[in-house]
Order: structure tokens, then sequence, then C-alpha cells
């Protein structure tokens, strides 16, 4: 996609695509940057970069042609499809073809409702997490703590806590912090009622066991509770210092808050208040 600015509050948004993309796929994506620009802008008008079907050949004037088919809608389909001559080969082709056809099908409004809805929920996890890391931040900096958030996380940690001495210096005393926002992340185990946390991915667990400080596992359910547990240790010990491979951690939270920070700091200094 291209964004070209026409001046002040406007204009045009134009989208490309690889030609070995999917008929179907074009159009879906299309419709789904219409649909969105349509409900957030004014004014808002398509215009379609039409090439003849006989030759390949690009439509010059395509706000005449866009102009012939939207009277043509707007007139209820009466009378013959609209067409346009080739200014290349001086043939006529449709602009009433299968792509308009799909574009205004109700299958394909169906299918970006779907997306719609899979781009709410991954818009919505995002702004969870980053509700979780702000509560996160603020909490370590009413503990007189340092909070740094490391934005390459894909390894399994999303924040640092850098722990102060007696004198307000920093000690380079750390902890590490994987965060986790929402629902999905935990489960119940019928048997005994026990919180089950599903570790992402194999190299997070070995990733975890293998850092020179504490890891603590955040997490935010849809209540807005905050629990925090520590896991590297906790992992080195449950699978024998990783000869046992675990894809669950019994998820046995506290109470994240300045209280749990003061007390991530006394342990990491050695009992210094």
């Amino acid at each position: 996609m291209k964004l070209n600015r026409r001046g002040e509050g406007a204009g045009e948004l134009d989208v490309y695509f690889d030609p070995d993309i999917p008929l179907e796929e074009r159009i879906i994506f299309s419709k789904f940057v219409h649909e969105n620009v349509m409900k957030k802008g004014q004014d808002v008008v398509r215009l379609r970069h039409y090439v003849c079907s006989h030759c390949g050949a690009e439509v010059g004037n395509r706000n005449v042609a866009m102009k012939r088919l939207n009277d043509w809608l707007e007139d209820g389909r009466g009378g013959d499809t609209p067409t346009m001559i080739c200014v290349a080969c001086e043939k006529r082709f449709l602009l009433w073809d299968d792509m308009e056809h799909y574009f205004a099908s109700p299958e394909a409004q169906q299918k970006v409702r779907d997306v719609q809805k899979q781009t709410e929920i991954v818009i919505d996890n995002e702004s969870k997490e980053r509700t979780l890391v702000g509560e996160v931040i603020s909490t370590v900096a009413l503990a007189g703590q340092i909070c740094r958030e490391i934005n390459v996380s894909d390894h399994g940690i999303d924040a640092e806590v850098e722990f102060k001495d007696d004198e307000g210096k920093a000690t380079g005393e750390k902890v590490y912090l994987q965060l986790k926002s929402g629902d999905s992340y935990l489960r119940e185990r019928k048997s005994d009622s026990a919180q089950l946390f599903t570790i992402p991915k194999k190299r997070h667990r070995e990733y975890w066991m293998n850092q020179a400080f504490p890891v603590m596992l955040v997490t935010r359910n849809s209540e807005g509770e905050v629990q925090w547990m520590e896991v590297r240790d906790y992992l080195k010990r449950v699978t024998e210092d990783g000869k046992k491979q675990i894809r669950q951690i019994e998820f046995k939270g506290e109470r994240f808050d300045v209280m749990a920070v003061r007390g991530w700091r006394h342990e990491a200094l050695g009992g210094t208040t």
C-alpha cells in the first residue's frame, strides 16, 4: 500500500498486488481496506486501475470508467452492462467483470467481516499486553526500582527490573519478566483446580533456565488481577536441570504489587533493606 497526500486532510491510498496473488485474496484485502477507510474517512471514492481484458493495456481515464460503472449500479443494473473501448487494441471490455462482481458479493462481505473480527482480536490482545506493561512499569517505579522494557521479546523476556541500593544507586542485580495478558494463557486442571500455564515455545523454557538472573512470569487476567511466579528455578527443579521435557507450568501465582517488587529486591540484594 502507498499513501499519497493530496493536501490538507486529503490523500490517495493505492493498493498493489503481486501478479501471482490469487484474485480472491486480492479482492478480500482490497475490500477490507475499503471498508475500514469508509468507516474512518469522509468523501471516500474508490478508483480501480482497469486493464483491458484482451491486451492488458491500462485504462487511462479511470474516473470515467468508475463513473460509468457506478451510474449503472445506481440505476439498478438496468440496461446493457457497461463497457469501454481499449485505446490500444480498440476492443470493448466489461467494467462489471469477475472482480467487481465478487467485490460486491455477500460472500466477499462475510469474509471481510471474518478478517475484521480476527484483526479486532489481535488489536485487543495487543492493547491488553500494553496495559500490563504500563501496570508493571508503574508498580516498579512506585517501589523505587528501575524497569526497562525489552523491545525484542521473541525469546521469552519482555522486561527487566534492576534494583537500587539503599543510596539509590543501580546495583546491576536484576530479575527478568515474561508478561502475559488474557485468560487464554491459563487453564484450570479438572482434577484439582490447579492453574496451568502452557509454555509458548520450547526455546522459551530453555532460555529461562539459562538466565543469570531469576525469571518472573507475570500474568494479568480479564478481571485485571496481576500475579507472578518465579519460573527459572522452578523449571530447573521440575525438569532436573533440563533432563525432563515439560510443556506446562503449574502456576502458583502471587499478587503482583509494590511489596512483591520489594521482596524481589530483598532476595536479590541478600537481605538488604
